[in-house]
């Protein structure tokens, strides 16, 4: 796979009011996490773009002030795109083996001749999973590299999504200068990145991706994406609803919602927020915060659970990723009705500890398998240009490195002790 161990990857996904952005570093078998940013953007609107040019503007505004924090330039980036109109063509792709062997260009021979399959003209192919493969007769999840074989037969599962909505988020970065690396839905990242299709070798599995004004529905049974429903409903239901009752600074609310609501306080009574409205101090308390919220969240999961019911009923474990995952008591409702197994999911990487990442830090993932099935060499950074700025970075003013100063303190320190 080239001759650079180390790579570096960017991922961006354009979701309702932001643009998210993930800088990771690819060394010795795992990702490093270098920064996590998220931009206000009100140019989408129900996966429509209402200003493409100041979409574009907001896009190369973000990136070069994130470019700024890691001292390198942007160059390319991994769109995660909306698993909006969610397509699924099942397929079969013989490859004959030349010499007996079977090697990852056989498969991915195989994998290039399953993306000449014809879909409907309303959706295009973003990911190409592959399920299982069978060899000599027998079927496996594993990649059969070096074994004897004549012919292989791989399973493979198209993903596709709304071609117009596709291809205005694709041009809208590309129209920033961004060069559009690869792409990948937003569904198919998280059970990447979550291990989920693993888990729904034995049962199956429902994400529920709660976000602002929309949630994704997906499920996943016998190792495989079968469907993704989207309900435009979500978090800013109960963020409206507190806006109009209380008409607190907005930006404040996401937070007061997400994290202060609590339907099992100990002190409901206790001040949770304080805010200045026309020279007037006035303030909420965890009582009112949910009496508030009660309603659109008790019409939010029960809108949900009405659409998993059937699934459900036969046994299903629910994951809740998203904004959403952030509202304990979103979980302990959907536990509720739901009478089931209901889980949170977000990434424990240090850096991106963050369920509204998750999408964007499975990117990696997705785009890692396919740079090891075709033994690709690419960064999303001028590798160079980021590996100076490092090198500067290793040193203080005076010459000293880091790690000599943080050593120096710390004897410092210990010799202060035994004083």
């Amino acid at each position: 796979m080239g001759n650079n161990i180390k790579q570096i990857y960017v991922a961006m996904e354009l979701c309702e009011n932001e643009i998210r952005l993930l800088v990771g570093e690819y060394f010795n078998t795992r990702f490093n996490i270098i920064r996590s940013d998220k931009y206000y953007t009100n140019t989408i609107s129900d996966f429509s773009i209402n200003n493409k040019e100041e979409l574009s503007k907001d896009i190369k505004k973000a990136v070069k002030e994130t470019s700024g924090r890691i001292s390198t330039d942007i160059e390319k980036v991994i769109l995660v795109l909306p698993a909006y109109n969610f397509k699924r063509y099942p397929l079969k792709s013989k490859v004959v083996i030349e010499n007996g062997v079977i090697s990852k260009k056989d498969i991915a021979r195989a994998v290039s001749n399953s993306l000449k399959t014809k879909v409907d003209p309303n959706v295009l192919v973003a990911n190409s999973m592959i399920v299982k493969y069978n060899v000599n007769g027998i079927s496996t999840r594993r990649l059969p590299e070096n074994e004897k074989a004549d012919e292989v037969f791989v399973d493979i599962d198209l993903l596709c999504a709304d071609v117009e909505v596709s291809y205005n988020y694709v041009s809208a970065v590309e129209d920033a200068g961004i060069k559009v690396l690869d792409i990948t839905l937003n569904n198919y990242a998280i059970a990447r990145e979550a291990a989920l299709f693993e888990e729904s070798l034995n049962k199956n599995v429902i994400i529920l991706d709660v976000n602002r004004t929309c949630t994704y529905l997906s499920l996943l049974s016998k190792g495989r994406l079968v469907s993704t429903e989207i309900v435009f409903d979500g978090l800013n239901s109960l963020i409206n609803r507190v806006y109009r009752t209380y008409g607190m600074p907005y930006n404040d609310i996401a937070k007061l919602v997400k994290y202060s609501a609590d339907f099992n306080s100990e002190y409901p009574d206790d001040t949770i927020y304080a805010w200045t409205d026309q020279g007037v101090t006035k303030t909420i308390n965890t009582r009112m915060l949910n009496q508030c919220i009660d309603e659109p969240l008790d019409m939010l999961c029960e809108k949900l659970v009405s659409m998993c019911k059937p699934i459900i009923d036969d046994g299903a474990l629910i994951i809740l990723t998203g904004e959403g995952c952030q509202m304990r008591s979103l979980l302990e409702r959907l536990k509720e009705k739901t009478l089931t197994k209901v889980k949170t999911y977000f990434p424990d990487t240090i850096g991106v500890r963050d369920p509204a990442m998750t999408a964007l830090y499975g990117a990696f993932f997705v785009y890692r398998d396919k740079v090891l099935l075709n033994d690709l060499n690419v960064n999303c950074v001028d590798l160079v240009k980021y590996e100076n700025a490092i090198d500067q970075k290793q040193f203080d003013s005076e010459g000293e490195t880091i790690t000599t100063k943080i050593k120096n303190l710390f004897k410092q320190y210990m010799e202060k002790g035994e004083k």
